[in-house]
């Protein structure tokens, strides 16, 4: 199981809610611990828990900015991509594939980059 701190998680016996707090090794297995409602703290088997909803941080200022940088720079390398294959003598569809693909090759290395450097999940 994957989970994060933050994420929303319930016990499968006495369906009670509670946010992961951390993670805790035990001599036989890892605890999960849970924080209830009134900031009760419960240790849980990972096996006893299952994800309602997982933690969604938001972006900052400068994620934003990456994000707007990377739309523009991937709309121009699209743009060169149609007007190329334009120039060439491709017919229209051939310039729609090139400046798909070029789009598609700066967002894929955006998405990359975006998921080396987000929030991190925990194999418990």
């Amino acid at each position: 199981m994957l989970i994060a701190i933050g994420d929303v998680v319930r016990h499968r016996q006495d369906r009670t809610l509670g946010t992961v707090a951390g993670v805790s090794d035990e001599g036989d297995g890892n605890l999960v611990a849970v924080k209830l409602s009134g900031g009760a703290l419960r240790f849980v088997r990972p096996y006893d828990l299952f994800v309602v909803a997982h933690a969604k941080r938001h972006p900052t200022a400068g994620q934003s900015a990456a994000a707007m940088v990377t739309l523009a720079v991937a709309l121009l390398v699209a743009f060169i991509g149609c007007r190329s294959a334009q120039v060439l003598g491709a017919d229209w569809v051939l310039m729609f594939l090139s400046g798909l693909g070029g789009y598609s090759a700066v967002m894929s290395a955006y998405h990359w980059w975006y998921r080396l450097t987000g929030p991190r999940r925990f194999r418990v």
